[in-house]
């Protein structure tokens, strides 16, 4: 987002795709402040009001442009980050118990919320079913939305959190049709561990090889696998967008860490989070 225009960098070859952010009902949105949570071509684009906190949501295809405008966000306190598939929307905040969801159309939100003890931490939709890590043992459970109620049906074991680093992170992926658990378990230099559920028990197994894949994550979760078949992506790779234009890949191979700053016309040093978009995948 380098200037009033919103940008796309294409990059294995290097190249700016400059678009337009369509208009909201409070007028032409500042980049700087607006935020985005992608998958494949499809972004949700959160739109700031006058204080630069969002308050206009909706869900565009960035290469047809087509468009769908959702219900005012709910509470900001509860409505953070967002995940989406199909035509249901999903916005939630770390270690809270409630969520808001609507279908495209609906006039409002519903408000769900999880059993007392129970807090979600982070989101992800795989084969249209909804999965969840439920803090604080990051368990993992398949969602059911019930009306007002979150039901959750845990599959994995909890993960021992002491095992990990004083700066531990979790992200639910995907992976040639598994489902993933991504730990970062060091700082400084950033080191990742992947895991996957061991079919039969429900055991979280570690793994060192994606098959060739690479999985990419946006500052706020998951955005999509590339297969082995796309020469330009190093295989076996784990690729996290940051702040400041920063992004940075991380190889399951040799343990190899590397960040990167996307040099493009007009940046700044406060040019907001970035995300993937990966037509690829659509």
């Amino acid at each position: 987002m380098a200037s009033a225009l919103g940008a796309l960098f294409h990059a294995p070859l290097r190249r700016m795709l400059r678009f337009r952010l369509p208009c909201t009902r409070l007028g032409r949105p500042d980049p700087s402040f607006t935020e985005f949570y992608s998958f494949g071509c499809r972004v949700a684009i959160k739109y700031p009001d006058g204080y630069g906190t969002g308050r206009e949501l909706s869900i565009c295809h960035l290469l047809t442009g087509e468009r769908a405008r959702l219900p005012d966000p709910p509470d900001l306190r509860y409505s953070e980050e967002v995940v989406f598939s199909g035509d249901l929307v999903v916005t939630f905040r770390k270690f809270y118990r409630v969520l808001y969801y609507c279908h495209i159309g609906d006039a409002q939100w519903r408000e769900a919320w999880c059993d007392e003890g129970h807090q979600l931490y982070n989101l992800m939709f795989m084969k249209g079913t909804l999965y969840a890590l439920i803090y604080p043992d990051y368990r993992l459970a398949a969602v059911e939305l019930d009306r007002n109620s979150v039901v959750l049906s845990f599959l994995g074991d909890r993960m021992i959190v002491s095992t990990v680093n004083k700066c531990p992170k979790f992200w639910l992926a995907e992976g040639r049709g598994e489902l993933l658990l991504i730990v970062r378990v060091e700082c400084n230099p950033w080191v990742y561990h992947v895991f996957y559920l061991q079919s039969g028990s429900s055991k979280w197994m570690r793994t060192t090889s994606l098959g060739g894949c690479s999985l990419f994550f946006n500052f706020h979760g998951f955005a999509g696998c590339l297969g082995p078949d796309h020469p330009a992506v190093r295989r076996d790779c784990l690729y996290f967008t940051g702040c400041s234009g920063k992004w940075s890949e991380y190889s399951l191979v040799d343990g190899a860490y590397h960040e990167f700053v996307i040099d493009c016309p007009g940046r700044t040093e406060h040019c907001g989070s970035p995300v993937w978009v990966l037509p690829n995948i659509c």
